[in-house]
């Protein structure tokens, strides 16, 4: 049996292409996932911060027209972090990254970091997303490397290291030698210039450490 009401739509086809256009026009309103680019950098004073970030890919109008974002404020981006321990790499302005957008307002969860009710009834809004950054990067400077042949740090600063203590540990079947090609000073102490005391000049050499 035919169904009176489809057979009625089907045959008034201004009607479906009025509702087609009402469907593109409500999808293209939806805020999706996209490109960004970082545009200014809020950090949180220790806790994550917040980026300013500014849409890459234009919107464009009916007849192609291209019409650039506005930028996007205060949104909340990526550390890895659990509990107390993290590795900080923060966002830099010119970065390029992704921002998923949220299904709904999430401005009270973001500022009390806790379960809370949706700010308002807005549903994917641009105003509502996080940031997560490291795509089309340049090639780095600073960076630890992990691969199977061992890992790598490298940088052109200074590496500090801050514990109560440092172990290093070699497995009982590898010889694990420390090479420094640089002098090394241990409690004001210079291991390439510190002189023995109580010793009579010749030609013997002293022995082992003990």
């Amino acid at each position: 049996m035919t169904n009176p009401s489809f057979s009625n739509f089907s045959a008034q086809g201004s009607d479906t292409g009025a509702l087609e256009t009402l469907i593109r026009k409500s999808l293209s309103d939806l805020g999706t996932n996209t490109l960004v680019q970082v545009k200014a950098v809020h950090p949180g004073d220790g806790i994550v911060g917040k980026v300013d970030v500014h849409p890459m890919v234009h919107q464009q109008t009916s007849d192609g027209v291209s019409v650039p974002h506005g930028t996007i404020y205060g949104v909340p981006y990526l550390r890895i972090q659990g509990g107390a321990c993290a590795i900080i790499v923060d966002p830099v302005v010119g970065d390029i990254g992704y921002a998923i957008i949220s299904g709904r307002d999430q401005s009270n969860a973001v500022e009390s970091r806790a379960p809370s009710s949706p700010g308002s009834f807005r549903q994917h809004s641009m105003a509502d997303c996080v940031y997560v950054g490291g795509f089309l990067g340049a090639a780095p400077t600073h960076y630890v490397q992990v691969t199977t042949d061992g890992i790598r740090l490298v940088t052109t600063g200074k590496v500090t290291i801050e514990a109560s203590e440092v172990d290093i540990n070699c497995p009982v079947n590898v010889s694990g030698p420390i090479t420094a090609t640089g002098d090394i000073t241990g409690n004001g102490i210079s291991l390439d210039n510190h002189m023995h005391g109580g010793v009579q000049s010749g030609s013997g050499t002293t022995g082992k450490p003990q």
